[in-house]
């Protein structure tokens, strides 16, 4: 045992000993080896007292090899001798090879350059920096002097008059310019002599790079230098891959950058993709500069890398409907095709989503995979959003480049969810042969969603109504024994209900594409009250239903501003900005519009009616008697007027000087119209003018929803025997001032019964269509999700009553 342990250690120690040796051995060839090529080391002067001289320039000397070297030992060696005025010792190596075509080579890549930079940069003049600069000449060999000053920070070689003369060099390879080289280094103290000394600001490389493309991807001080004195278009030009500097700054995902930039001017509206739709093009330019300085911190970085315009980097209402305000374009395309509306919808910025589809943005563009708004918002499973890109009025079967609709792309666990939405508006099922298909959109399919719960709604009268349209047909056809009904005569009523008038629009966009034709040209007489005023103003001075659609939005968030009552301010601005300031009633020639106002200066308050036509009391020429002065006549009365006297509504807007808002007394203006319209065919009857009447043909009432019907506890007012019948009362007094204000403005029930039982009676086609709605909205509600819901619902509506639509619209196409 002893015998094998001393062996063993023997072995070890053997081991050992090798080892040691082989890595000593292995240190010494190390250290030992040559220098690689390149490197540059000091040697001393008397190593090449002996070697012949193949070519100098300057201070740098290409030596031949030593007699005493034979074989791959024998190199060529490029030296730089420092002035013998500053050493006589110190040279240094710089490259050596067997080769003499590459040393040749070599020195001719140096001589121009080395001795140069050492002479106007003696700080230069050691193993490291030279180094440095034979590395950099190797990397960039047309480099010229001021090119490399400006790499190396040099800052005293700009004074030097041989580099100065190469401010505006133009590098041979790539076309590079000092200043260009100088801004990839990010030194700011470069940068800003150079300025100083006049070189060119507006040079391009021959990618079509300018200053500022270099700088989008560096510091937003180097901008902020450059933009001082650089032209305006060198921060706006492309370059030859369609790029401006502020494209350059997204890729690089620099958002500091992209800021300045915008700061500095640049144009927000010029597009990096190409597109052929005409919607994401714009040649009007956009600067967001001044808002960007008073707004700092209103864009959202992370979108930044994926370009755009300022739009797409917006997080709120406020800073979309501002950068609007200043040109930015709406449509514009980022790096992935998407438009702002593409972003908004994937961020979940239902805000957002509603400031961009109420200044129309197009919710039908694709991105790159041909998605729409609404396939990213079934995608995000956002029902608020989806409603909203319904309303707007978004194509629900547009394909994506997959041949997908959205209904396709609803996964079977959101089917629940999300399906009702689409499917209750008319989108379709897939078509035949298409592949992944759920039962929600599988052609065979009947899966249809699960709607909402139902409501209480009001009494219903369906069959009486039925009966009561029935017999005013019959009284109709003995009329018009020919079946010809006049082309006069249709008359369209809307009732009042604050900023549920966005209902009226809803329920005229989807008459409008039934129609086939514009409202105003679908009626000849216009009946409105309060919200349905302004409507009937919009819509006869030429306004299209889609721009009364973004209007109301719009003015949702301008003029319900603070606490109610609201200033009359903001109202009375856009409504001077829609109808014009000098424009007068008599401006409308067709249709004749009626809206109703109070005059509140007297007891009883009495209704009158805002004309754009003579009324029947002039037309007769009745004397006027009575002390209270006549409101305006036609050719007086500014339209902006009248819709703010018809919207003075009690608690939300001040009076408009003796006026009220008319759904104190007519907030369904129907049976109000027609009286009137009665009157006006009698008046002009007895003028013998006979031929410019145009009586009630067709009768079209839409109102502004009916709230679900809801149990009230209390209705009883007593004198209270104890402290609970106290509480009884005040709930009681409380619920019968809320009904008396009902009734008072009420536009649904009896009022509606009058006026069809009316129409019935005399032959009158009479159609009424108002949505019941899930919830009680406030006529000063501007909360985005409510407002969409009540708008999704309308059209939901609409849909289904399409059959009394076509048949609305046979008449009214024969009319």
């Amino acid at each position: 045992m002893k015998k094998i342990l001393v062996k063993c250690k023997k072995k070890v120690k053997t081991h050992y000993k090798y080892g040691i040796s082989a890595c000593q051995t292995f240190l010494r060839s190390l250290l030992s080896a040559e220098p690689p090529p390149n490197k540059v080391v000091e040697t001393r002067p008397d190593f090449f007292t002996s070697r012949s001289i193949h070519c100098r320039e300057d201070g740098l000397v290409l030596y031949l090899p030593s007699t005493n070297e034979k074989g791959p030992k024998a190199n060529y060696e490029i030296v730089l001798h420092r002035p013998t005025t500053e050493t006589l010792h110190q040279i240094f190596s710089l490259f050596r090879t067997p080769s003499l075509e590459l040393a040749e080579n070599r020195f001719i890549t140096y001589k121009d350059k080395i001795p140069q930079i050492v002479e106007v940069a003696k700080e230069m003049c050691n193993i490291h920096s030279l180094q440095k600069v034979c590395d950099v000449v190797l990397e960039h060999p047309t480099w010229t002097l001021a090119h490399l000053a400006a790499h190396f920070a040099l800052y005293d070689c700009f004074s030097d008059s041989t580099v100065n003369s190469l401010l505006n060099s133009t590098e041979i390879e790539t076309g590079m310019s000092p200043l260009q080289v100088a801004i990839t280094t990010q030194n700011i103290k470069t940068i800003q002599i150079m300025i100083a000394a006049n070189c060119s600001l507006e040079h391009l490389d021959y990618e079509g790079n300018s200053v500022f493309h270099y700088a989008a991807s560096t510091t937003k001080e180097i901008i902020n230098a450059l933009s001082q004195t650089a032209p305006q278009r060198s921060l706006n030009a492309r370059n030859k891959n369609g790029h401006t500097p502020l494209h350059m700054a997204c890729l690089a995902d620099k958002s500091d950058c992209v800021t300045a930039l915008i700061l500095a001017g640049a144009d927000v509206n010029i597009a990096a993709t190409k597109s052929e739709n005409p919607d994401t093009l714009t040649n009007e330019p956009s600067y967001v500069a001044n808002y960007l300085q008073k707004n700092p911190n209103t864009f959202y970085s992370k979108d930044m890398k994926n370009g755009g315009t300022p739009l797409h980097w917006a997080s709120s209402r406020q800073v979309v409907e501002a950068l609007i305000d200043v040109n930015c374009h709406i449509n514009s395309l980022n790096f992935e095709f998407k438009t702002a509306l593409h972003v908004m919808v994937e961020r979940n910025r239902l805000d957002c989503v509603v400031a961009l589809l109420s200044r129309q943005a197009n919710a039908d563009l694709g991105d790159k995979d041909g998605n729409r708004p609404l396939h990213l918002a079934v995608k995000a499973n956002n029902v608020a959003i989806i409603q909203a890109l319904i309303i707007f009025g978004v194509d629900l079967n547009i394909l994506n480049n997959k041949g997908e609709t959205a209904r396709h792309m609803i996964t079977a666990e959101n089917e629940p969810q999300l399906l009702y939405y689409l499917a209750a508006v008319g989108a379709r099922r897939c078509e035949k042969g298409m592949e992944g298909c759920t039962e929600g959109c599988a052609p065979s399919g009947t899966y249809e969603g699960i709607p909402p719960p139902k409501v209480i709604g009001q009494t219903n009268r369906d069959i009486l109504n039925a009966m009561l349209s029935v017999a005013g047909m019959e009284v109709a056809s003995e009329k018009h024994k020919n079946g010809h009904i006049p082309r006069s005569g249709r008359l369209l009523c809307l009732d009042g209900g604050g900023i549920r008038g966005l209902i009226l629009i809803q329920m005229l966009l989807e008459l409008e594409h039934v129609f086939k034709k514009p409202i105003k040209d679908s009626f000849d007489w216009l009946a409105g009250t309060s919200t349905g005023g302004i409507l009937c103003l919009a819509i006869a001075t030429g306004k299209s239903m889609k721009e009364c659609l973004c209007l109301y939005f719009r003015l949702k968030e301008q003029a319900f501003v603070g606490i109610r009552p609201y200033s009359s301010e903001n109202l009375e601005n856009i409504l001077k900005d829609t109808f014009g300031t000098e424009t007068v009633m008599s401006d409308i020639k067709h249709p004749r519009v009626m809206v109703t106002g109070v005059l509140a200066d007297r007891k009883p308050v009495e209704l009158h009616l805002f004309r754009s036509y003579t009324s029947p009391n002039d037309i007769l020429e009745v004397k006027h008697d009575h002390p209270y002065e006549l409101p305006h006549p036609p050719d007086q009365q500014h339209i902006w007027e009248v819709g703010r006297a018809t919207g003075a509504a009690p608690t939300y807007f001040r009076a408009f000087g003796r006026f009220l808002d008319g759904g104190l007394i007519a907030n369904n203006p129907t049976l109000d119209a027609m009286a009137e319209i009665h009157e006006h065919t009698m008046a002009l009857k007895a003028k013998n003018r006979e031929n410019e009447a145009s009586p009630v043909n067709v009768v079209v009432s839409l109102g502004t929803g009916s709230i679900p019907v809801t149990e009230v506890k209390s209705i009883d007012v007593f004198k209270p025997e104890s402290i609970w019948d106290s509480a009884k009362l005040v709930i009681g007094i409380s619920f019968l001032g809320t009904l008396l204000v009902d009734q008072a403005t009420s536009s649904d029930g009896r009022v509606v019964d009058r006026a069809r039982a009316w129409c019935s009676s005399i032959g009158v086609p009479y159609f009424r269509f108002c949505p019941q709605m899930s919830e009680d909205v406030a006529m000063d509600e501007k909360a985005d999700d409510k407002l969409v819901r009540m708008l999704w619902e309308t059209k939901a509506y609409m849909y289904e009553q399409m059959s009394s639509i076509k048949e609305l619209a046979d008449i009214i196409n024969r009319c």
